[in-house]
């Protein structure tokens, strides 16, 4: 009786284990919930360890809120067999806001601008209070020339709070920055929906023209643009040329021909034209500090005028003396810092988009530090104290060190030079 009972419990034993050893439910932890790049950054194999971790706790806990964060985490991870795991998850779960978003977003990545936009716009439905359809929905009513629809997905956006006061605060001064009927070229989400918010919602510089360099990618967006105002840049004709050009030369790459940093995605040989024309009409264009570096932007920041939080591309109408006066007195007393003072950023995680993106305030100071020197002590008090009040506290511990150290040195005004002994800095 005995060896028959053990024998059943080996039986048992061995069924659990080739039924799949899966772990234990209470050996599984719920992973962190995965959200938009807009609001947190993590590197590419981070996302691909939570999408992992998700697809496991999806196996023991299936639901379609775990597999939602499961395609959110393999997006960005970069999964190759990502495409299918979302058409697969939109037959299982039709009505799941997050998978509708996905897929809606993966359909327009690839033109097919219709059924994306239903699929979108059945998110939102579904979810009234999920704002990342919005997002993309600002962006595909533009595309179909529907400029009510899109600024409305702006209100809806702007009314939400999703934009932190830091990123709204951040894009106010760098708009701040421009001189009249300036044209902006931007990069991302984070530089480009709060302008776009401040221009086109709030009425703030409606001079200025965002372009994101991104969307010049596409057929539609010179398009746009110029009926915004910008100066007419290119003609369809060209713009059919650009494209073959740009094939060209990713072919030379891939036979190895070219270097493959040489190769100018369209977008970026739609920004000199930009440049150019604008050039013509009298009008300055600047980069934003938060547009990835390339042959292209690494050119034009060279030779253009750093002005903080942007540069100056265009050749400029004035001395370099007086449009730094004009930012150094913008910036001390102009720009918005209540997102820089607030609780939620100073208690945000390093890994928060908001916290990466007020670094680019110290990398503007540090760019600009000799001609601040120039500029007299006047001027390097008002923007020591700014940094002072608003700055220290919510930098990576190595660039708040370094940036201290840059307010160091012989030659401060005696307010610097007593807070540098306090810190124990060299004077």
């Amino acid at each position: 009786m005995k060896t028959m009972r053990l024998a059943a419990m080996i039986a048992v034993a061995l069924a659990v284990c080739l039924g799949g050893c899966r772990k234990s439910p209470r050996e599984i932890e719920r992973p962190e919930k995965i959200v938009s790049w807009r609001q947190v950054i993590y590197d590419s194999s981070t996302y691909a360890n939570l999408a992992r971790l998700w697809k496991e706790y999806y196996e023991v806990y299936p639901s379609e809120d775990a597999y939602g964060n499961w395609m959110y985490a393999a997006r960005y991870a970069g999964d190759p067999e990502y495409p299918s795991l979302l058409a697969k998850g939109l037959e299982i779960y039709p009505v799941n806001p997050i998978i509708l978003y996905l897929a809606g977003n993966e359909k327009c990545s690839r033109q097919d601008n219709l059924e994306g936009l239903q699929l979108l716009e059945k998110a939102a439905a579904l979810d009234p209070s999920s704002t990342d359809p919005w997002f993309a929905l600002a962006g595909v009513y533009l595309s179909q020339g529907d400029r009510e629809k899109s600024d409305a997905a702006l209100r809806r956006l702007l009314a939400s709070g999703v934009i932190s006061d830091a990123v709204m605060d951040f894009n106010y001064n760098m708009i701040a920055s421009l001189d009249t009927n300036g044209i902006l070229i931007t990069n991302g989400d984070n530089d480009t929906y709060p302008g776009w918010i401040l221009t086109r919602i709030i009425r703030f510089r409606p001079d200025v023209n965002i372009v994101n360099r991104s969307l010049l990618n596409t057929r539609w967006y010179p398009g746009v643009i110029v009926g915004e105002g910008v100066p007419p840049f290119v003609t369809q004709a060209e713009m059919e040329s650009l494209e073959v050009e740009m094939a060209v030369d990713v072919k030379k790459a891939r036979a190895g021909e070219i270097p493959e940093d040489r190769v100018m995605l369209v977008g970026d040989r739609l920004v000199v034209r930009i440049i150019e024309a604008a050039g013509r009409a009298g009008r300055p264009v600047y980069f934003a500090c938060t547009l990835s570096d390339n042959q292209m932007v690494r050119g034009y920041r060279t030779q253009g005028r750093a002005l903080g939080l942007v540069t100056l591309v265009t050749s400029p109408e004035r001395p370099y003396g007086v449009q730094l006066q004009k930012l150094f007195r913008t910036w001390a007393s102009g720009f918005r810092t209540a997102g820089l003072d607030s609780w939620q950023l100073r208690a945000a995680k390093e890994t928060r988009a908001d916290r990466m993106l007020v670094r680019n305030y110290a990398a503007a100071l540090h760019r600009l530090i000799d001609r601040v020197e120039e500029a007299g002590p006047a001027v390097q008090l008002s923007l020591f104290r700014w940094y002072r009040d608003h700055l220290v506290g919510v930098l990576p511990m190595e660039m708040a060190n370094e940036t201290d150290k840059m307010w160091c040195g012989t030659g401060r005004p005696e307010e610097i030079r007593e807070w540098c002994k306090r810190l124990g800095l060299p004077q």
